[in-house]
C-alpha cells in the first residue's frame, strides 16, 4: 500500500474540512454580529441559507459518496485479493512443479540404475554362458534362472 499517497489524501480531505468549517464559522458571525437589516447581514444570512440548502443536498451526496467509496472500496479489496491468491498459486504450482522434477529425476537415477544392473546381469549371464558353450559344458545345471529371486542370492547384485 501507498502510505504516502494516502497521507496526502488525508492531509487534503482534513484541510478542506477545515476550510469548510472556518468558511461556515465566518458566516454564522457575520449573520449574528452585524447589524440587523443591514446590507452586509443579508448578504450573510443568504449566504447562510445557501450554504445550508448546499448542506442538506451535499449531505445526500457525501452519503452517496461514502456508500460509493466503500462499495468500491471492498470491491478493490476483493480484487486485491483475488490476485494475490492468483501469485500464491502460481508460486505453490512452480515450487511443486519444481519439486515433481527433481523426484523425477531422482527415480529417473534409480530406474536408469536398476535397468544397467539388469542389463549388465544379461550381459554377465551371457558371457558366462558363451565361455562355457566353448568348453562343453551343461549350462542349466550350473547358473540359477534367468531372472534371479529374492531367496537365492546373485553373483552380480
Amino acid at each position: 500500500m501507498d502510505w504516502r499517497r494516502l497521507e496526502r489524501w488525508a492531509t487534503i480531505a482534513t484541510i478542506a474540512l477545515y476550510a469548510a468549517a472556518a468558511v461556515s464559522m465566518i458566516v454564522l458571525l457575520g449573520e449574528i454580529l452585524l447589524p440587523e437589516g443591514s446590507l452586509a447581514q443579508r448578504a450573510f444570512h443568504n449566504i447562510a441559507n445557501h450554504l445550508n440548502r448546499l448542506g442538506e443536498i451535499g449531505g445526500g451526496t457525501v452519503i452517496y459518496i461514502i456508500l460509493l467509496i466503500l462499495v468500491g472500496g471492498g470491491i478493490y479489496l476483493l480484487i486485491l485479493r483475488a490476485i494475490d491468491k492468483y501469485h500464491e498459486n502460481r508460486e505453490r504450482r512452480a515450487r511443486e512443479r519444481a519439486e515433481a522434477v527433481a523426484q523425477g529425476r531422482v527415480e529417473g537415477h534409480a530406474e536408469g540404475r536398476a535397468k544397467g544392473h539388469a542389463e549388465g546381469r544379461a550381459e554377465g549371464r551371457a558371457e558366462i554362458r558363451d565361455r562355457l558353450k566353448e568348453r562343453g559344458i551343461d549350462l542349466d545345471e550350473l547358473l540359477p534362472p534367468e531372472e534371479p529371486t529374492d531367496e537365492e542370492p546373485w553373483l552380480f547384485p
